[in-house]
């Protein structure tokens, strides 16, 4: 079961990638509420989480948050994100939410706790295949395409990427995502 689940995300990851270089990647531009998104995500990830890491969310106080993007990819972006942190997260907490401190985007980060990435691996971070402890990732499943898949769709929905990481103190993702996003995304 384990081997098959790991063979059809694998087969996942590479009609992902077939779609987005052949441009006939699919979006549904709306006006989602983040606030409501980010909590699916909290509720699908939490059960998943390793025994000794703690899964926060950190919404913005007051009122919700609405945003014009593509809620499936957005939630796929940040699922990425998150079952990338728990490979590298023994204990800890893993974090992520949204926060507005630039005018006309949305911030949207996924931090943890875990191992960190050096300096000279984070060169190399969103390229396909690229894994950074190759060991970990044979027996987490990984394949090296999930922070690649990540980026492409980010870069899609016409926001950009970004990482913070130092070894042994953790990592922390950055997406900033326009919230006037043209509804036809640019094709790469």
């Amino acid at each position: 079961n384990i081997n098959c689940t790991l063979l059809l995300a694998l087969m996942s990851d590479i009609l992902d990638l077939s779609r987005i270089e052949s441009g006939t990647m699919d979006f549904k531009f709306g006006i989602f509420n983040l606030t409501f998104i980010m909590q699916e995500v909290h509720e699908s990830q939490r059960l998943s989480m390793p025994q000794d890491v703690e899964l926060r969310v950190e919404l913005p106080g007051g009122k919700d948050k609405l945003v014009i993007t593509d809620s499936v990819r957005l939630k796929q972006v940040m699922n990425n994100l998150i079952n990338n942190a728990k490979k590298f997260t023994a204990t800890g907490s893993i974090t992520f939410g949204c926060v507005t401190n630039r005018e006309g985007y949305t911030t949207i980060f996924v931090e943890d706790t875990g191992s960190g990435i050096s300096e000279d691996a984070q060169k190399h971070i969103f390229e396909r295949f690229y894994r950074v402890d190759k060991a970990r990732s044979r027996e987490t499943g990984g394949s090296g395409l999930g922070l690649a898949i990540t980026h492409d769709l980010v870069t899609l929905m016409g926001g950009t990427i970004s990482l913070e990481s130092k070894p042994d103190h953790g990592t922390c993702f950055t997406l900033e995502i326009p919230m006037d996003l043209d509804p036809n995304p640019p094709v790469s």
